[in-house]
Formats: C-alpha cells, sequence, structure tokens
C-alpha cells in the first residue's frame, strides 16, 4: 500500500480499515437466500438417488429433463404463458441463460438495450461479449418506452445499426424494485416486432410479491415470437441447486442449445427440484418467503428512516431489493468501500450503470439477514456514513478503500 499521508484524518480512516470497528459482516449486498428457510430436500434427494438414479448419475440431455420442463409447462401457464415442452430449456441458473442468449444472437460491436440502472451482474455477462449499451431511463412505470421508440426511429432513419437484444428485469426490478406497467410491456412487445430486437424478460420475483396485483409477464404478451423468459429457483427455492430454464421459440430454443456445452444441467439437481414442482411445495414455500421478507423489507425502510434519512428510497411491492439515492456528491463508492470496516458490505450503484452513474445511490439487499440484523446492518452504515461526511480524506486513503470493490461477489 501507498505512504499514507500523516494527517488525522488519514491516520483514522486507516486505522478502520486496519482494526474494524466489528468482528462480524452484516450481508446486504447480494441477493442471497434466507438461510431458515432453505427447503430440507432429504426425501427428494433419496428418490433422485434411488428410484432416479439411471438419470441423475448420467451426463443429462442438453434441454433438460422431458419431465422437469413438462413441469416448468404448468408452472409457467399459471402466469399466463402460453407455451409446450419444445418452447423450454433448462440451464445453470437464469445468468447462464442469459449467456448462452448472447453467445447465439450477438456479435462484438452489437447494440444493447438495458435500462439506467440495471442488473449488475447482468452488465457483467454482456460486457463479456463486447456489446455497446444502449441505456434508457426508468420511471415509476418502467423503462421509458416512448424515449427508446425515439432513439430506435432516430437510429434506424441516420442508418445506424439497430440494437439486437433487450434486456430488462420487469417485475421488482433489480436494483431499482419498479415494476413495468402493463401499457409498458405490450408497448415493448410491439417495438420489438417493428424493429427487430428480441426481449430478454429476467423474471426471478414475479411470486415475492408483498402486496398489490400482479402484471402479466410480458411472454405471455407475445404472439410474435419476440420474447425469451427467463426463470429460476434461485429465488423461490435455493441458489445452489443451479437450476433455471428459457422460455421461446423452438427454433431459438435450439439455436441457444447449440451453445450449451456443459454435458446437460445437473440432472441431480433437475430432479431434486422437478420433485419439490410434482408435489406442489412450491406455493408453500413460497407463501412462507414472502411472509417473512415482507417482514425484511419493513425493517430496512424503517431503519434507513432513523439511521440514514438522507437516503430517499422507494417501497417496493416486491422482490429482494432496495435502491437508495443520496443527495448530489455523496461518495457512495467511498460509502460502499468503508462500510465492511463498519460491519455491512453493500453495493454502490454505479456498478449497476452501463454508463455514467445518473445517481449517487447504493443497491441494499434484504432477503438474507434476520430483521434485527438488518435493522443494526442501516445503523452500522448509518455510522459509516457520519464518518464518511465528517472525514476529508486524502485521494491515496480513498483509493485503497474504494479498492476494495472489487473484492465481493456480485450476485
Amino acid at each position: 500500500m501507498p505512504t499514507l499521508p500523516k494527517s488525522d484524518a488519514a491516520r483514522a480512516a486507516t486505522d478502520v480499515l486496519r482494526r474494524p470497528l466489528y468482528n462480524d459482516i452484516i450481508e446486504l449486498s447480494g441477493g442471497y437466500a434466507f438461510p431458515r428457510f432453505l427447503p430440507d430436500v432429504t426425501r427428494e434427494a433419496g428418490i433422485a438417488a434411488t428410484a432416479y438414479r439411471h438419470e441423475t448419475m448420467q451426463y443429462a440431455e442438453v434441454l433438460g429433463l422431458d419431465d422437469l420442463r413438462d413441469l416448468i409447462v404448468s408452472f409457467a401457464r399459471a402466469d399466463g404463458v402460453s407455451c409446450g415442452r419444445d418452447n423450454v430449456m433448462i440451464v445453470n441458473g437464469a445468468k447462464h441463460g442469459l449467456d448462452l442468449i448472447c453467445r447465439a444472437f450477438l456479435q462484438p460491436g452489437d447494440r444493447v438495450i438495458v435500462t439506467a440502472p440495471s442488473y449488475m451482474t447482468a452488465l457483467s455477462i454482456l460486457r463479456t461479449h463486447q456489446v455497446e449499451f444502449l441505456s434508457i431511463r426508468q420511471d415509476d412505470d418502467g423503462i421509458v418506452a416512448d424515449d427508446l421508440e425515439t432513439q430506435l426511429v432516430n437510429d434506424q432513419a441516420e442508418g445506424r445499426p439497430l440494437p439486437k437484444l433487450l434486456f430488462d428485469v420487469p417485475e421488482f426490478h433489480n436494483p431499482t424494485g419498479i415494476t413495468t406497467s402493463l401499457a409498458r410491456r405490450r408497448q415493448l412487445v410491439e417495438l420489438a416486432g417493428r424493429f427487430g430486437f428480441l426481449i430478454i424478460e429476467d423474471d426471478p420475483y414475479r411470486r415475492i410479491r408483498f402486496e398489490g396485483e400482479p402484471v402479466p409477464p410480458i411472454k405471455s404478451l407475445d404472439a410474435r415470437g419476440v420474447v425469451i423468459g427467463l426463470g429460476t429457483a434461485s429465488k423461490i427455492v435455493a441458489p445452489g441447486l443451479r437450476i433455471g430454464w428459457a422460455i421461446a421459440e423452438p427454433a431459438i430454443i435450439s439455436r441457444m442449445a447449440s451453445f450449451k456445452a456443459d454435458g446437460g444441467t445437473n440432472p441431480f439437481s433437475q430432479r431434486i427440484f422437478a420433485e419439490l414442482l410434482r408435489t406442489n411445495q412450491i406455493d408453500g414455500l413460497v407463501a412462507k418467503l414472502v411472509t417473512e421478507l415482507r417482514l425484511h423489507r419493513d425493517a430496512m425502510i424503517s431503519s434507513l428512516a432513523k439511521a440514514l434519512p438522507e437516503a430517499a428510497v422507494r417501497k417496493p411491492p416486491g422482490g429482494y431489493f432496495l435502491w437508495a439515492t443520496f443527495p448530489a456528491g455523496t461518495d457512495v463508492d467511498l460509502l460502499s468501500g468503508l462500510a465492511p470496516s463498519y460491519g455491512v458490505r453493500i453495493y454502490p450503484g454505479r456498478l449497476s450503470y452501463a454508463g455514467q452513474p445518473l445517481l449517487p445511490a447504493i443497491r441494499l439487499c434484504y432477503s438474507y439477514e434476520e430483521p434485527e440484523r438488518i435493522a443494526e446492518g442501516i445503523s452500522r452504515l448509518g455510522r459509516a456514513y457520519r464518518a464518511m461526511s465528517s472525514t476529508r480524506m486524502d485521494d491515496t486513503v480513498r483509493q485503497s478503500i474504494v479498492a476494495t470493490l472489487g473484492e465481493a461477489p456480485i450476485h
């Protein structure tokens, strides 16, 4: 580490980094599952290891187990999505599905539409495919489709290449918690058909609804075959299963499958999830989770009002995340880098933008910790914010603190 200036501020900041104020870390960053509600799958694993060992101990079919694909068809139809087995492929989580879509449909330099802000891991995946981003702002109804239409019309008139894909999380958006309105969803489908791009609908939080009426999935509005729906067991059962699915036109599924070189998604995990679906356990698991996470969300919002009134938040009617914005000029990168030394971990909003961040913001996740721990974590974050705001740090000190952000996993 470079030699630090011998100012009191530098010494104070360095002392906190070297000797954290807390021995534990309260995890308010990644979208981890709530530990107490991870299901006991002993029975399902036993079935997978005995009655179905002929399939679970072999390589899997590239499209996934037929039984599971049929069960996903029923699962999706409950949300109004019309599909059959040929429309479904099982993948190693929704992120794997996104990567396969990129491999199948993108070349370096192709343009992809994203919201500003957007899901940080999706941006990371898209960057590995060397795309150019077209960032479109959001309002309370989701992505501003009129802005997108204006941009596409101008691009077409000026002969610029049109985007190939649009990526969005329309239900309890990650990170903002916004749900895209039905009118906007219909408008997106119309634009995709008119301008020739595919919509990737990442929909992991649909069933984690605390209040209000559900909005139909974009895929349920798709009469033109322009939407690829991504789903996952990670947010409703357990991320460790690594089970997700893609729903699209058979030709799209076939094209994605040609890039799936994993020997088939883990058939043991597939069978466990299939048994949970077949025995109708998912609704019960989700109902418990919704009741619990509503308490988590409310605890986080009330704690922010007490410990960090400077942070403005929107109350999401579901999902895992809060998006907290700060007054102009707030150094949220520094706050995020300093937070672990105060015993709490968060993500800076910068990670959720494809380009220049529009707002100083942080992403907070309430899924993992108990409500009491959430309240304590926000209290610690408030303490870090006060220390940051009252201390003038040398650039070298700031850089050493912000550098720690690269060490955290992203979910």
